[in-house]
């Protein structure tokens, strides 16, 4: 039997992306995208509340209120409420929960055979992310950052290994990856990477990646302007290792702060051919020729700008 699925995500991105992120999921056969807007001014939603399968919610006020919350409330508990609520008011089979900046990629079939697959036991999968980096040498694919073992990102990182916490796995961003969850279950809440029951019993779940050719490619780091931005967030809510936030804070009070933080950036997010040749001799990397900007434009036309 074909099962449904809808996307959930509350984001605050820009016109680009968002529509990026849509197109992506609207043309892998999406039967409902939910987008909460945590900008409840968001120019997106104009661009999207018309579309059949898009539902836009501006999270006003009154919308955080509903939830038991406010605007003031750290933002991980207001995603997490969110999105717990619309687990539980999805009607679709399956409910898959992700950020703006998360793109699920299934190499054979897509999205709707690899959640048919599941037998009826499989309560949650979770998949493994893919972490974008930047070749230092132009190409046309896409290259990707698998999660490694300690003694694997020594090996690939050298100089550079202690950048790289062992709990993510030799990646700038999370290794635990995305899940989609099966609706219809009582008494499960949504976290960041994974749903849990609220009476503390463990859920039926399954781990899908390489193995199975399905990645959550995660498109974080890559514009430094971007990633600027959300330097003293990261740092203040556990978005950076703790080595990583004393670096990161020690380059920000410099007097030389935004050299010293370009290098840092580099560091982290581009990769030399030589890192590229380790990445593969360690089974660690992953070359996708991808165009999501012609997806956004075939999708929504003149609205999409690139």
């Amino acid at each position: 039997m074909t099962a449904t699925w809808r996307v959930g995500a509350i984001l605050n991105e820009t016109l680009a992306d968002t529509l990026r992120f849509a197109a992506w999921y609207l043309e892998a056969g999406a039967d409902g995208l939910t987008l909460m807007f945590d900008n409840p001014q968001d120019p997106a939603i104009g661009v999207l509340d018309t579309h059949p399968k898009i539902t836009c919610i501006p999270c006003t006020p009154e919308f955080w209120e509903e939830l038991g919350l406010t605007q003031e409330t750290r933002f991980p508990k207001r995603q997490n409420f969110a999105l717990s609520n619309l687990y539980r008011n999805t009607s679709e089979d399956w409910l898959l929960n992700v950020d703006a900046d998360e793109f699920v990629y299934v190499a054979d079939g897509g999205i709707v055979d690899l959640l048919s697959a599941q037998t009826a036991e499989t309560e949650t999968i979770r998949i493994e992310t893919a972490e974008i980096v930047e070749p230092l040498v132009a190409q046309d694919a896409l290259t990707f950052r698998l999660p490694m073992e300690r003694d694997v990102l020594r090996r690939v990182y050298a100089d550079n290994a202690e950048l790289f916490g062992p709990r993510r796995k030799g990646l700038v961003g999370h290794p635990q990856g995305k899940s989609a969850t099966r609706t219809g279950i009582d008494g499960v809440s949504l976290r960041q990477h994974w749903p849990q029951r609220r009476n503390g019993e463990p859920m039926v779940d399954k781990l899908i990646g390489r193995q199975d050719g399905a990645f959550l490619l995660h498109f974080i780091g890559l514009d430094y302007d971007a990633w600027h931005g959300k330097l003293a967030w990261r740092a203040g809510s556990r978005g950076f290792t703790v080595p990583m936030t004393q670096r990161v804070e020690a380059a920000m009070a410099s007097d030389n702060a935004d050299a010293e933080l370009k290098e840092l950036h580099a560091r982290l997010h581009k990769a030399s051919p030589d890192v590229l040749e380790r990445l593969a001799a360690e089974g660690s990397r992953l070359d996708l020729e991808l165009n999501i900007d012609a997806i956004a434009q075939r999708e929504f036309g003149d609205a999409f700008t690139g």
